[in-house]
């Protein structure tokens, strides 16, 4: 299992849609590759760690080289580790902010408007003291969207499925109405195979 640490940056900056597009690809996709680690963002610039089994990581790099929302791709560091840092965390994500940063022991210096492409890969000990920091579970407005968004789906897939069951009778009801009117049953039996149909279909 190998751990890889690499910085990029992205021209135009990302909106949060974008970000929220991304992670949520990076979140079914990692999870199925077996990936975790940690992403950061602010100017324009990624400082983002994977780890998982080597093949898998390199054939992920491979992928985010030729990612059009990436450019500059530069490793910072790769290692053989025993251990997941980021075991929790499929991709687990935060905005650098000048708050965020004040938390950080031996960071008092460094502000978010130093958090660029340039000044990453000249300083590794500022990129150990984010990506230790960061370990930790962090909560940020941009995750809860996600994390909404999340249960949004997830509702709508129960709706979802409610309204393919629903089609279904329906479906059963339309036809019964067919052979009904067919074999010439009486109005009454039709108007009912008919409310039974809209029922179905959400009638209330």
């Amino acid at each position: 299992m190998i751990h890889v640490s690499y910085v990029s940056r992205t021209d135009p900056p990302m909106s949060s849609e974008q970000l929220l597009e991304l992670l949520m690809e990076c979140r079914t996709k990692n999870t199925a590759r077996g990936v975790t680690g940690m992403l950061l963002y602010a100017n324009g610039t990624f400082l983002q760690a994977i780890e998982g089994d080597d093949a898998v990581i390199d054939e992920l790099l491979g992928k985010i080289e030729h990612d059009s929302r990436h450019a500059d791709i530069q490793i910072l560091s790769r290692r053989a580790i025993e251990q997941r840092q980021y075991s929790e965390w499929s991709m687990g994500f935060d905005r650098v902010t000048d708050e965020a940063l004040g938390e950080i022991d031996g960071l008092r210096d460094f502000g978010a408007k130093d958090f660029d492409f340039n000044f990453l890969i000249e300083h590794e000990p500022v990129v150990n003291s984010l990506m230790e920091h960061y370990r930790r579970p962090h909560w940020d407005p941009l995750l809860g969207e996600l994390d909404a968004k999340d249960k949004v789906i997830e509702h709508l897939q129960e709706k979802l499925a409610q309204v393919r069951g629903g089609v279904e009778v329906a479906r059963l009801a339309l036809e019964s109405v067919t052979e009904a009117s067919r074999k010439g049953a009486t109005d009454d039996a039709l108007l009912r195979l008919c409310d039974t149909a809209l029922d179905a279909l959400g009638r209330r």
